[in-house]
């Protein structure tokens, strides 16, 4: 560990952005050790990673997102999250560290597990630890106390691992100082922007320039894969009034949910005045339930017998019809379905999907017809292609100009002068405080990066900036630092950097170590992510 850390103390600044997803308590069911692997998606030296554990973890991180951005997360975002695969590699990474734990004769005992759990608020009525409140949580969260402990146990053992990892973390005064100059210094730019429109008349589209383009071109202008469907919705709103809710069922969720029904000033709420918001969160997790249950027991019935829209009449249940076009977003409920495209990539015509879920509910989709992708000809389309050809044609004539400008500035020529010469003003930023957003440029990250390595002695950038259909070319003024209220944010800083390094180091050396055991033959996958 200490040839780690002299290893990775001088290039911590290159890391800095990497977040560490943070290791909190481990959702496990205790080892495996000698069981049947069938079930299990990894090995980690002598420990398995169940399927079990990563639909939990799966589960968690999907209920984490849906509670942080509730209606506005949407499939497109679920996919670019890919909680599949950082479900596994939160697994990976904590079997990982236990693995390294009991190398190093890292342990926590049984009492130290006690006194955490007597320790924590939940458990405890009036400052202490009360076991009938503890058999309540745990049976809502539907684990046993065994189970709970186990995954404490490990959770600690987690925790003296990153405590050794933190020993290691040192911030100076002066690394302090660069993040503060990062953030206060302010530079000075000139800048001459060269507009591609202008370019435009000088293209002339022949036919065969546009089929050749077509051709080369062809994936972005294809049509995509429209897919016409029926499906039925089972809402959970339809079977509230069906179900009922026991007065224990109201005290079980109260004493397991004391945290988030807390008023605004952190006291606990009396239960007289929470219980109609319990009963209505109970009524809806019960009719979830009894709504999954009948998509179920409908799906079943039309996948036996294929009867898609009788099945439909018979329970008096509405069928809905609609288009899904390729890696645009469904409308309506089907919005809301995670996965949606693997599940209808495979389907035929009048074939069923599983039961999907929703937020709202659960549906089964049936197929009816697929369009499948295509490029259009050229006579289809001609118009979009010749605009788009012009386009790229003129972009690559402005940023030659562009180039064959900035070779001639950073070869001694006057800016003043190169501007008179294309009729072009010279714009100015004044001093301008890190960001993207470029006074009297537009937005451009690009320029916002290379601001920082522009100097009296290197004025000039290595290209052309496209910034919203022009080129750009800045020139390095000036630079000021006003220094005056670091000693005030110095801690503040300092803070921040020494949380970054902790994060970093730890990181680090889970990736390391994990590369090491695979290289070892020590991490074995049994599953492809994917098809989990």
């Amino acid at each position: 560990m200490l040839q780690f850390m002299r290893k990775h103390a001088k290039n911590w600044l290159m890391k800095v952005l990497l977040i560490l997803i943070i290791i909190v308590f481990v959702f496990y069911f205790g080892s495996r050790t000698g069981r049947q692997k069938a079930g299990d998606i990894a090995t980690v030296g002598d420990r398995a990673v169940s399927f079990v554990e990563f639909r939990k973890e799966y589960e968690n991180l999907l209920e984490l997102y849906r509670r942080q951005y509730g209606e506005n997360l949407t499939e497109e975002q679920l996919k670019k999250l890919n909680l599949k695969q950082v479900a596994v590699d939160n697994l990976i990474n904590q079997a990982v560290i236990l693995q390294k734990a009991k190398e190093l004769s890292i342990e926590v005992s049984d009492e130290e597990v006690r006194n955490f759990i007597f320790s924590i608020p939940t458990f405890q009525r009036n400052g202490v630890f009360d076991n009938r409140v503890y058999q309540q949580v745990l049976r809502s969260l539907k684990m046993t106390p065994e189970e709970f402990e186990v995954s404490q146990k490990m959770g600690m053992t987690a925790a003296k691992i990153e405590g050794l990892i933190r020993e290691s973390v040192m911030v100076s005064d002066d690394e302090a100082f660069d993040i503060y100059r990062i953030q206060n210094e302010k530079t000075d730019l000139a800048f001459l922007k060269i507009p591609c429109g202008e370019y435009r008349s000088r293209v002339k589209a022949s036919t065969e320039d546009l089929e050749k383009f077509l051709a080369e071109q062809g994936d972005s202008f294809r049509v995509p894969e429209r897919l016409q469907v029926k499906y039925l919705f089972l809402r959970a709103e339809d079977f509230e009034s069906s179900v009922s809710v026991s007065d224990e069922e109201v005290k079980d969720y109260y004493e397991s949910h004391r945290e988030s029904l807390k008023k605004k000033d952190g006291t606990s709420a009396p239960l007289a005045e929470v219980k109609g918001k319990i009963i209505a969160a109970l009524r809806r997790s019960k009719a979830m339930d009894q709504a999954y249950s009948e998509a179920r027991k409908a799906r079943n019935t039309i996948y036996q017998e294929e009867n898609f829209e009788e099945y439909a009449r018979k329970h008096n249940l509405n069928i809905y019809s609609g288009e899904i076009v390729a890696k645009e977003l469904p409308k309506g409920e089907l919005a809301a379905v995670e996965g949606l495209d693997e599940y209808l990539s495979s389907l035929k015509p009048d074939q069923i999907t599983p039961v999907l879920s929703t937020p709202s509910g659960y549906t089964i989709i049936k197929l009816v017809s697929r369009e499948t992708s295509r490029t259009p000809k050229l006579a289809e389309i001609r118009g979009i292609v010749e605009k788009r050809y012009v386009e790229e044609e003129a972009r690559k004539l402005c940023r030659k100009e562009a180039e064959d400008t900035l070779r001639r500035l950073k070869a001694g020529a006057g800016m003043d002068a190169v501007a008179r010469e294309k009729g072009i003003r010279i714009g100015a930023t004044g001093y301008l405080s890190p960001g993207v957003d470029i006074p009297g440029i537009g937005r451009s990250l690009e320029i916002a990066q290379a601001v920082y390595l522009l100097s009296e002695k290197k004025p000039y950038q290595d290209q052309p900036f496209l910034v919203d259909d022009a080129y750009v070319i800045v020139r390095f003024k000036g630079r000021k630092l006003e220094a005056t209220n670091f000693a005030a944010k110095k801690a503040t800083i300092k803070q921040f950097l020494y949380r970054h390094k902790e994060n970093t180091y730890l990181q680090s050396w889970v990736t390391e170590t994990k590369e090491a055991l695979i290289k070892a033959g020590r991490i074995k996958f049994h599953e492809d992510v994917s098809k989990l």
